[in-house]
């Protein structure tokens, strides 16, 4: 047999995971000390409820206004339109501030957006998944609904030259 996801995966242990009702701001904390780019989010019974990202966070700190029509095709306006906003630390630590109100569990990236496999799928699977989403593959038991593990490049590369 084949190798599959769960033979290159960085297991569940080694993982930086949140619970769906810690704040953004306490997930802000555990992106910038881990530098990781997303956090698995998993409930007290290590049931898998989505991810959160990096980027969710970037686009909460931006102004609303900065973000209207950002995903549309029509909207294709450069950074230099944003120039006139400044951003001081104090200012940055103030919005990380307002975060303590969020909740991750209603910022979750968009699921559509996320690949999810069960540890067994085969590890070329996989590959094609990280290819064509251009992030991590989160692993979850088919059956209990628990996170398992994450599956990216690096870990394949990692499995590769061990």
């Amino acid at each position: 047999m084949g190798l599959t996801c769960f033979d290159v995966m960085v297991p569940v242990e080694n993982q930086r995971t949140i619970h769906p009702d810690e704040s953004v701001a306490t997930a802000f904390q555990l992106i910038r000390h881990s530098r990781a780019r997303f956090l698995p989010v998993v409930d007290e019974n290590g049931k898998y409820v989505g991810v959160f990202t990096a980027p969710t966070l970037m686009k909460m700190i931006l102004p609303r206004a900065a973000t209207i029509g950002l995903n549309s095709d029509a909207m294709r306006a450069g950074i230099d339109t944003l120039s006139f906003m400044n951003l001081s630390k104090s200012d940055f630590d103030a919005q990380i501030a307002l975060l303590k109100d969020e909740k991750v569990s209603d910022n979750l990236s968009n699921p559509a957006n996320i690949p999810v496999a069960a540890p067994h799928t085969p590890v070329m699977e996989g590959v094609f998944m990280i290819y064509k989403f251009k992030r991590h593959v989160i692993l979850v038991d088919p059956e209990t609904g628990k996170f398992v593990g994450t599956v990216s490049s690096n870990s394949l590369l990692d499995s590769v030259l061990s």
